[in-house]
């Protein structure tokens, strides 16, 4: 069942080296990052690899990473963006909705991959907006992580396209 909580992320797909992402509260309530500072925004730590001497990355049994498994869950999918799918995106961000069923359970966590990048659903909200994602071709999948950080369902890579938007008069 989708929960229409909207929130916007706004997210530059930048080398791990120089990523610095910024996160605050709009006047509506909704929590907002973006990779330049505005007024009132806090910088975030992101992290995109663990530090060395960590446990290696967790694996997924049966199968491959980037074969969907769904674990204790009826449903694990992305909606939205389509696979394939050729977006402009806009001010406002490229729409991404989640499916999971039933809702997620205790101890559980959700989790996007964007272009090899970690990202963590807050709230476990299951519809948002991506931001400043640049024109090119980007990877998403949804994994649920537990307590351990083992991958415990996942669905399978969707990928999408964003082109430049069209100024009028342009020629396609």
């Amino acid at each position: 069942m989708l929960r229409p909580a909207p929130i916007l992320l706004s997210l530059l797909v930048c080398s791990p080296s120089n990523a610095e992402i910024y996160r605050w509260v709009d006047a509506e309530g909704r929590v907002n990052f973006s990779d330049r500072q505005t007024r009132d925004a806090e910088r975030v730590d992101v992290r995109f690899s663990k530090p060395a001497g960590s446990n290696p990355a967790p694996t997924l049994a049966p199968g491959s990473p980037d074969e969907a498994y769904r674990g204790p869950y009826a449903a694990l999918d992305i909606l939205a963006p389509g696979l394939d799918e050729t977006l402009t995106e806009t001010d406002s961000g490229v729409a991404v909705s989640l499916q999971i069923d039933p809702s997620l359970i205790g101890g559980h966590r959700l989790l996007l991959l964007l272009d090899g990048n970690t990202l963590p659903v807050e709230g476990a909200h299951t519809q948002f907006k991506l931001t400043g994602l640049g024109v090119g071709s980007h990877r998403l999948q949804l994994q649920v992580r537990g307590a351990d950080d083992r991958i415990v369902a996942q669905s399978a890579p969707r990928t999408f396209h964003v082109r430049q938007p069209r100024v009028p008069g342009q020629l396609p």
